[in-house]
């Protein structure tokens, strides 16, 4: 594997370039000084890590004047500026009224680039182009919002492909009125017709793999041996629960963990889950890497085929990637891709088509008897990792964006 060590890796914290002053001598200037950034969200925390430690911190690196906007529900971290807005009640609230508060908040704010980040945000571009006509206007593209409706479980199923077409349709032509996209994924950015779109993964922060590496158990030493991060729809969840009833059945004395799941799925899925299985709910992000850190395998599963699993690639694979842990996932294409163009397949990581719940049982069984046989199929995927899914590199695309639509080099 071709490319930098962990031991030899250089952080560059204040992305610069070298500018003349006035005299002509070269100096270095951060890459984005003078950019002044506002970073909207109506429908996330102004915390949520992607949108907060991810994209508005890397900005101010890059030395933008950055500040976040959007409802706060969680302690203000202190690195960036936000902007607070009333958090919407019901849907309803989110997608109708939330964009024109969080429109409100900043009326007076006159940045270079508004840098927003859910659909909903959509209907507010065409009052933004003649309030605002010479900020650049930046839609970030985080998962298929038209295809994720057919899988809603809030949404009636006569409701659903009507959604889905309406919406995509509506996403699709109030997109053009922005000045880019930003896809996490290449597939997903290329449903756009903008000229200017980039892809930029939500790969793993250098940090993340920094506190991954102080708190990660070898694999024999740790807690769990099966983990599921992040949230579930019923359907999801009540497959995972027959997958860990199937493991748990081969290995009597497993213990699994479920993390991220809402209070409401939690409540369905409990009378089904084994004994050994623990059950936490929402954490913050800085308390994943020990969480990973203490299971051997983490699951990713997605059974059933769907529009809006060609275009995904789900971050909590890469931070089970970074946290040493082996890896069952069902297929994503963009996965393959990303592993197919960085080196092929990786042992530490079984790929299931489809499948019963059997399937990811016996897959996870198998990495973890190549643990107890002396491997660690994780550490192989943490290297493939720390090489190939670092958001810092993701971040200087959307940087290198920024000076284009500035029109500067």
């Amino acid at each position: 594997m071709s490319g930098c060590s962990e031991q030899k890796m250089c952080v560059n914290t204040e992305q610069s370039v070298n500018v003349r002053d006035r005299a002509g001598r070269i100096e270095d200037a951060p890459l984005l000084k003078g950019i002044s950034v506002l970073v909207v969200t109506s429908g996330h925390d102004a915390t949520d890590h992607r949108i907060h430690n991810k994209l508005a911190c890397s900005l101010k690196r890059m030395g933008a004047d950055v500040a976040v906007v959007g409802h706060l529900e969680h302690p203000d971290p202190g690195e960036v500026r936000i902007i607070t807005v009333p958090k919407a009640t019901t849907r309803m609230r989110r997608f109708l009224l939330q964009p024109w508060r969080c429109l409100w908040a900043v009326r007076k704010a006159h940045p270079d680039v508004i840098h927003f980040h859910d659909a909903e945000m959509l209907i507010t571009l065409p009052v933004l182009k003649m309030i605002r006509s010479r900020c650049k206007l930046v839609y970030d593209v985080h998962e298929d919002f038209a295809n994720l409706m057919l899988i809603r479980d809030w949404l009636p199923a006569g409701m659903k492909g009507i959604s889905c077409a309406l919406i995509e349709y509506i996403e699709k032509n109030l997109a053009l009125l922005a000045d880019a996209i930003v896809g996490v994924t290449p597939p997903l950015a290329a449903k756009f017709s903008n000229r200017r779109k980039i892809s930029a993964y939500n790969f793993i922060t250098r940090d993340f793999f920094e506190e991954a590496k102080k708190t990660a158990e070898s694999p024999l030493k740790r807690e769990f041996d099966l983990v599921h991060l992040g949230t579930l729809n019923l359907r999801r969840a009540l497959f995972l629960a027959e997958v860990l009833a199937k493991f748990h059945k081969t290995r009597p004395g497993g213990k699994s963990l479920i993390v991220g799941a809402s209070r409401e799925v939690s409540e369905k899925i409990r009378p089904l889950l084994p004994s050994n299985c623990t059950l936490v709910g929402e954490v913050p992000h800085t308390a994943i890497p020990k969480l990973l850190g203490s299971a051997r395998v983490g699951l990713d599963v997605h059974p059933w085929p769907g529009a809006h699993l060609n275009v995904a690639l789900p971050v909590k694979i890469c931070e089970y990637m970074a946290s040493e842990c082996a890896v069952v996932s069902s297929v994503m294409p963009v996965l393959s891709t990303v592993m197919q163009g960085a080196g092929g397949r990786l042992d530490g990581m079984n790929i299931i088509s489809g499948g019963q719940p059997s399937d990811y049982a016996d897959a996870a069984v198998e990495l973890i008897q190549a643990m107890e046989k002396g491997g660690h199929p994780g550490g192989e995927l943490r290297a493939f990792a720390f090489e190939h899914m670092i958001w810092e590199n993701e971040a200087d695309k959307i940087g290198g964006l920024y000076l284009e639509l500035m029109g500067r080099r």
